[in-house]
């Protein structure tokens, strides 16, 4: 669980340099660079859920990107961080989380955060087979 939680909080830090940075990932970008510099990070498609899978901060984790709920034509609206584990207590995440941004619900167990002022939002939720990130760019069409 400490490993866990650490790859998570190293997860956060990645993202907190700037709101719009994941992995070094630049998530401002058109979806051909930001598609580039994921393959290059060695994500790759797996196809047993049809997701990316690749390696964050030591530990296995899969990408979803939508691009298609989108205002601005190729542009990324989301990215979903899906984190494998056994064990799940997301309330230890949030606090976490709790300490870098600023928590605007909690409800039914998604947490609920304002990553910048530019309107970028992230949810945390348990997943039956762990944890779930998702990052709502300020592209995104809600």
């Amino acid at each position: 669980m400490k490993k866990i939680l650490f790859t998570l909080f190293a997860m956060i830090c990645c993202m907190t340099a700037s709101a719009h940075i994941f992995d070094g990932i630049d998530l401002n970008g058109n979806i051909s660079q930001i598609s580039r510099a994921i393959s290059l990070k060695g994500y790759t498609t797996d196809p047993s859920t049809n997701k990316l899978k690749g390696n964050c901060q030591g530990t296995e984790i899969f990408l979803t990107l939508n691009y298609k709920d989108v205002k601005e034509t190729n542009k990324l609206g989301q990215l979903i961080i899906d984190v494998p584990m056994k064990a799940t207590d997301v309330t230890s995440i949030a606090t976490i989380f709790n300490v870098i941004y600023h928590q605007t619900s909690n409800v039914n167990g998604v947490y609920s955060y304002v990553a910048d002022e530019d309107g970028t939002t992230m949810t945390l939720q348990a997943q039956a087979n762990g944890v779930r990130l998702t990052y709502n760019t300020p592209y995104y069409k809600k």
